[in-house]
């Protein structure tokens, strides 16, 4: 197969891309298709890739990056976007051998059952940045969803070096346990990445998953708007007990009391200023801001309008009675 990053080249403007939780300008490419991991929710392995696990040499890997490190000088991070880059040990610590020399900045995703002896070996070859999927803070959610992991996994994990976390839940008090357990991470570069995007993806649903099927069945999919007027995920699953707006609101309370603690204020602001980008830092900052009031008073509206017309309902039974 031909290599993505000559593709490219010839094709792109790779400046004109932008990830919040990734260095800027970067690359992303892949070392692995698949995932065999049978987490409910995932889109990709269920629609796109399959479970099955196939894996480019590492020789093959490292020659792209050693090509693409010549043809894109200016790149200052490579991804590797597979659904799980380190899901095989042995393979992973060869890679990280090849890739050592080459003196690049790289970030990929990974398990959370990752060992220490894999991460130091991904460390050691330029490894900056992890994206890993810890989903939740409530085992009963991690059961649910099939995650194949473990709260206790999480707790005592050495990856460390994470910007996604705990995302699903099904119960207002599961929530507040996924709340309180993502006070202790530590932030990514970005908010508009991350904690708040990934929870609110169990909040919505996406066809071909068997998460998509179960909502369907059980009648919690509210409606097929996935997104509001100007883009952004909303809530479309609307668990017993638990409302769309009170997701939304869960949301952004993520968001506030994850990043705006004064530990990961100054931590995000502390990288910007270290990897030169106060700029994209501070668009994404008004980006966000505008954001956060837009969905607050949307909330605000929603909880409401649920009152009035709950108000309505009892007027009503008291009317007929």
């Amino acid at each position: 197969m031909p290599w993505a990053t000559e593709i490219y080249n010839r094709d792109l403007d790779v400046t004109k891309y932008n990830v919040p939780f990734l260095l800027h300008p970067f690359v992303s490419l892949y070392s692995t298709r698949g995932c065999p991991a049978q987490c409910t929710f995932c889109l990709w392995p269920q629609t796109l890739s399959g479970h099955a696990w196939r894996k480019r040499s590492t020789d093959d890997v490292a020659a792209e990056m050693a090509n693409a490190k010549k043809l894109f000088p200016h790149v200052k991070e490579f991804f590797f976007d597979d659904d799980t880059f380190n899901i095989q040990k042995a393979r992973t610590v060869e890679l990280c051998e090849k890739l050592q020399p080459l003196g690049l900045t790289w970030s990929c995703t990974s398990r959370v059952t990752t060992d220490y002896d894999t991460l130091k070996a991904m460390k050691d070859a330029g490894c900056r940045l992890l994206i890993v999927g810890y989903e939740s803070g409530d085992p009963q959610i991690l059961k649910n969803i099939k995650k194949g992991a473990t709260c206790s996994a999480r707790s005592t994990s050495p990856a460390t070096a994470t910007s996604s976390a705990w995302s699903s839940m099904a119960t207002s008090s599961s929530a507040c346990r996924a709340r309180r357990a993502s006070r202790s991470a530590t932030p990514s570069s970005s908010p508009s990445s991350s904690i708040a995007r990934r929870f609110r993806c169990r909040s919505r649903t996406r066809s071909g998953t068997e998460f998509f099927d179960y909502a369907k069945e059980n009648g919690f999919i509210t409606n097929e708007a996935m997104s509001d007027e100007g883009g952004h995920q909303m809530a479309h699953i609307e668990y017993p007990g638990l409302p769309v707006e009170y997701v939304m609101e869960m949301v952004h309370k993520f968001y506030d009391e994850y990043y705006f603690r004064p530990k990961a204020a100054i931590r995000v602001i502390w990288q910007a200023v270290v990897n030169r980008d106060v700029p994209r830092l501070y668009t994404e900052a008004r980006s966000f801001m505008k954001l956060r009031s837009q969905r607050n008073k949307a909330s605000r509206a929603a909880k409401e309008a649920n009152a009035v017309k709950a108000a309505g309902i009892r007027q009503h039974e008291r009317v007929v009675f």
